[in-house]
């Protein structure tokens, strides 16, 4: 079998440059993939809503800007599962 000077079926070389476009395509979405991954694995170790209104109100609480009573009260309807 003899080749014919590299004019093939396809159009000499003209679908070689669209290897290259996928091929980038490809890595990009592997990065992207790998970025996700990584940012949903640690989004875990962050505090949730409920850990930082806790802590502000432990925060003001400690300046004096409530006093106890309201401490506990707003407290216990932070901390109640119930309401969820």
């Amino acid at each position: 079998m003899m080749w014919n000077d590299g004019a093939d079926c396809f159009g000499g070389g003209f679908p070689m440059m669209f290897g290259g476009v996928f091929m980038f395509i490809f890595w990009g979405l592997v990065i992207w993939l790998i970025v996700v991954a990584i940012r949903k694995l640690s989004s875990k170790d962050k505090p949730s809503e409920a850990d930082n209104a806790v802590e502000l109100l432990r925060q003001r609480y400690s300046r004096g800007e409530i006093d106890t009573e309201e401490y506990r009260q707003r407290l216990q309807e932070l901390t109640d599962t119930d309401k969820i």
